[in-house]
């Protein structure tokens, strides 16, 4: 899958000069920085691109406060200009190598109390009345991966975030937490979670970045 070609071509403009400033998690930084850093730099040789990583509270934060440019953010109900480019299951994902979801009480790995993954996790267990223990917080994806790969703890990660020792479980709510992920809103079995948030990018017109802004 490659991130939206319009999102990427608003970029293309040689005329644009200084500093950009985006920003995005660490878990979207993995699969999508490389491309975009990329397809930037070839197309804005004049620019300097400022990229830093922080959960996506901290990243609406800085949007807010101007001090970023554009950020990828995982989507919520965020007043404000931003748009979904990116839409993919929300998995519940455990260690290929340990049947660590299989426990009475399931060993949890999540993001700090205010991610949205993590809460609407929990919302699931606790509708379900699963009993589980949360093991470790971080607002760090290489943290929550290596409690998953080491078989530690189970948690839920988009389906981009997927790498070989990391087995997905089915992707839709049941009785079973063996087949289970977050639908949300009117798409059973997606996860709104890419959405760019942008300030000034002073050339570039919104319904450039996405159709319907």
């Amino acid at each position: 899958l490659y991130l939206n070609r319009e999102t990427l071509a608003a970029f293309d403009d040689r005329r644009l000069e200084g500093t950009i400033r985006i920003g995005t998690p660490d878990d979207y930084a993995d699969r999508f920085l490389p491309e975009i850093m990329a397809r930037f730099t070839r197309s804005n040789p004049r620019v300097e691109l400022t990229v830093i990583c922080e959960p996506t509270p901290g990243l609406v934060e800085h949007i807010k406060r101007g001090n970023l440019d554009l950020a990828l953010v995982t989507h919520n109900d965020v007043r404000g200009q931003s748009e979904v480019v990116r839409r993919e299951p929300l998995l519940w994902v455990t260690s290929a190598n340990h049947a660590t979801h299989e426990q009475e009480t399931l060993p949890m790995a999540f993001g700090r109390p205010n991610c949205i993954w993590r809460r609407a996790a929990v919302d699931v267990l606790d509708q379900q009345n699963r009993d589980y223990r949360i093991l470790f917080t971080s607002f760090s994806a290489t943290v929550i991966t290596a409690a998953v790969l080491s078989g530690l703890a189970i948690s839920v990660l988009p389906e981009c975030a997927l790498r070989p020792g990391i087995d997905a479980l089915a992707r839709h709510i049941s009785e079973s937490l063996d087949n289970i992920s977050v639908p949300v809103g009117e798409d059973p079995g997606t996860f709104d979670f890419a959405a760019l948030a942008f300030t000034k990018l002073r050339r570039t017109k919104p319904n450039q970045i996405l159709p319907g802004w």
